[in-house]
């Protein structure tokens, strides 16, 4: 039946009749010789229509109906012209538009959902069946919607993302086609990186920062935020609670889509920040699959009635979601139990594989030594190993774990683990297309990162929502129209979590978070390191004069060189226990090449060294027959070597972690000779004025401004 209202547009009844009239293939490029094949095309782009989504099979041999330039047609050719024929002229533009070709989508879990729907009825036409076979369609049978899975009910109050009415879900709005002039603005305000920034009382979280968009500010809660099916699970995760107030607080700042960074992450929050960003992850899978149910659906109703059901698009060009980038196994495999649990109403996971691979097995945490601190055992508890990928499939009641890149929900892996399938230019087995429609990002224990090798983080950020060099069977008619114009990174959600924030966590954020939505930065308020100091040691801070950021590490060198170095030379013909610690690697090697060619007395460990240069040369020192020892903060990160012996320590730079300014001081009090005279014991710390964040979290925000824009250029700390 044609539609009741009067339209302009093809209904699905004139496109079979063209159809069997000309045994066209409205989306193969042929040639002007066939003006009718051109009119169709056009007009099915005009219409809008995108339920044809499989490109025809060509035929090999024989086939069951007449050949048209190498396809399979299933009806003979009509000799009468169809009443359609005049109502396509009418439907056309005037100028000419180009019908990209589409896929056939064939991913498992349609195929799932497919095999528990209802068959169509049998009173359908016969043409239209046949057509079926030879053109596969996007669309869900009669009774699609009895089997949506239990706990899904669509209320009243659901509104439809394609006929742009309001919508009351802050998802469903962030991932809506818009094309009006506010849209636009956002755009345009984002890309110039234009936002009114607002300070935001966060008592329970610490220093709020929103950089709003379009002057949005602060929104209300989501009045739609969780799916009722994560409320039951979730309660489990929580020991039978219901979200704690730390929880509810993150949950409220992703739930409305922006880029957040919160900078307070510990050990002790952990179980919370996890579960947290967990069920956000899977609320967003879950509502975007409920939308995809609901658009099939009407367009099997609209198929059934020959109707038009509209564009309604909802998909990506490649099946992931979202990504969830993580230093070692051991935190995927807390982070994937969560998923999985979540996605099962509760219930534990049987994946003898996965637990044997990722688990804790063999890897308990007593075999740690106890003398190592309760971070550093936290830490490398469990499989440390820092290259893996593990696609989650989610399906209605459970979840699958170890599935294909292109056909997972969710992908959780390593910087490394991705790189090794991203590769580098010019390598021919490089893929990254199925990054392409990454909706959002969680990095997670970003401190520990960038411990490895940052690098990769950035290259995973760089290889986000481009678009795919492959089609890899997508529907094109079902993509959102911003994936189409290139616009996904804005769309985007990026979550990074870290114990502290770093310039290269800045640099994300200020590079990578582009959502239009706006984006939020939470650190807390730090009472400093210093104060946790309990050696009694004289604290030197001194502030370097540096020209410009781009020559802050010469400047800081050429300092050494010319101040410090000499006084190393000196102190080595006398008191021979210094220890000097450089937080980046870079820095590390620099001073050691410099330190080999002047024939230094010296040691250096790095996170490369073996347990046996380590020890001697730790040996070494506690003797007195080194000049100073070399000290990275990689290998203090991964080793917590106890360095005995330490009466001179210098800072060549800060570390980026203030509990190792810490750790490293009270070494001189706790593992030091009795023989040292107090007097002795010296600590000296060179920072510029780049070196903010690092100077806020040693001596604490209250004193950070003093030490970084003071006019005394040395403070003493005692």
């Amino acid at each position: 039946m044609p539609p009741a209202k009067k339209s302009r547009k093809l209904s699905r009844k004139d496109l079979n009749q063209l159809k069997e009239y000309g045994e066209l293939d409205p989306f193969s490029n042929l040639g002007e010789e066939n003006d009718l094949d051109d009119l169709i095309s056009k007009a099915i782009s005009r219409s809008g229509y995108g339920r044809l989504t499989g490109a025809p099979s060509l035929s090999k041999g024989k086939s069951k109906g007449h050949s048209h330039r190498g396809l399979a047609i299933s009806k003979p050719l009509k000799a009468s012209r169809p009443n359609a024929y005049s109502k396509l002229l009418k439907s056309l533009p005037a100028a000419p538009v180009t019908m990209a070709k589409r896929g056939v989508a064939t991913s498992d879990d349609e195929a799932e959902e497919s095999d528990n729907d209802a068959r169509m009825d049998e009173g359908e036409d016969t043409a239209t069946t046949e057509i079926e076979e030879e053109y596969e369609l996007d669309e869900v049978e009669h009774g699609a919607e009895e089997s949506e899975s239990e706990g899904e009910s669509e209320s009243e109050d659901d509104t439809d993302v394609a006929d742009g009415s309001a919508i009351k879900d802050y998802m469903e709005k962030h991932v809506a086609d818009d094309d009006s002039s506010l849209m636009h603005r956002r755009l345009a305000a984002v890309s110039q990186k234009e936002y009114t920034q607002v300070a935001v009382d966060e008592p329970l979280l610490g220093q709020a920062v929103l950089y709003s968009v379009d002057g949005q500010g602060v929104r209300p809660p989501n009045p739609n935020s969780i799916n009722p099916r994560l409320a039951k699970p979730l309660r489990k995760l929580n020991d039978g609670q219901d979200p704690s107030a730390l929880q509810q607080r993150l949950l409220g700042w992703f739930d409305q889509y922006l880029d957040v960074v919160y900078a307070d992450r510990s050990f002790d929050k952990e179980d919370e920040i996890t579960t947290a960003y967990a069920l956000h992850a899977m609320n967003h899978i879950l509502k975007s699959k409920d939308l995809e149910r609901r658009n099939k659906a009407k367009l099997s109703k609209a198929h059934a009635e020959g109707t038009d059901a509209g564009e309604l698009r909802d998909q990506g060009f490649t099946r992931p979601r979202v990504l969830i980038v993580l230093p070692f196994r051991n935190s995927a495999y807390k982070v994937v139990e969560k998923l999985y649990k979540l996605a099962s109403g509760g219930q534990e996971m049987n994946a003898p594989r996965f637990v044997k691979e990722y688990g804790p097995a063999g890897y308990e945490e007593s075999v740690i030594s106890k003398r190592k601190p309760d971070d550093f055992r936290k830490t490398f508890a469990g499989n440390i190993d820092d290259g893996f990928r593990i696609g989650v499939q989610l399906y209605r009641k459970t979840a699958r774990v170890y599935t294909e890149l292109y056909h997972s929900d969710i992908i959780v892996a390593s910087p490394l683990g991705l790189r090794m399938v991203t590769g580098s230019e010019g390598d021919e087995r490089r893929d990254f297309d199925f990054l392409s429609s990454i909706e959002m990002v969680i990095v997670d224990q970003c401190d520990a990162l960038l411990m490895q090798n940052w690098e990769h983080v950035s290259h995973v950020f760089s290889h986000l929502n481009l678009t795919p060099k492959k089609d890899h069977g997508c529907d094109f008619s079902r993509i959102r129209q911003w994936y189409l114009e290139g616009t996904a990174q804005h769309r985007r959600q990026t979550i990074l979590i870290s114990e502290y924030m770093t310039p290269e966590i800045q640099a994300v954020f200020n590079n990578n978070c582009r959502s239009i939505e706006g984006k939020v930065r939470i650190k807390p308020v730090y009472p400093g390191a210093i104060t946790d100091v309990v050696a009694q040691v004289p604290q030197v801070f001194k502030r370097l004069s540096v020209k410009r950021l781009q020559s802050a590490a010469d400047d800081r060198f050429a300092h050494f060189t010319d101040n410090v170095f000499p006084e190393l030379e000196k102190a080595a013909t006398g008191d021979k226990h210094t220890l000097v610690f450089a937080s980046s690697y870079f820095d590390f090697v620099r001073i050691r090449n410099y330190c080999r060619d002047k024939s230094c007395s010296f040691a250096a460990i790095s996170e490369y060294s073996t347990t046996s240069e380590a020890m001697s040369a730790r040996r070494s020192l506690y003797a007195g027959e080194l000049g100073f020892i070399l000290y990275s903060e990689r290998a203090h990160f991964y080793h917590r070597y106890p360095i005995k012996g330490i009466h001179r320590l210098v800072f060549y730079s800060l570390p980026e972690h203030p509990l190792f300014y810490t750790e490293l001081l009270n070494l001189m009090l706790t593992s030091n000779d009795e023989t040292a005279s107090p007097e002795l014991l010296s600590c000296t710390a060179f920072y510029t004025k780049y070196d903010q964040l690092k100077v806020e979290r040693i001596v604490g925000s209250r004193l950070a401004s003093q030490l970084l824009t003071g006019e005394r250029s040395q403070f003493t700390f005692a």
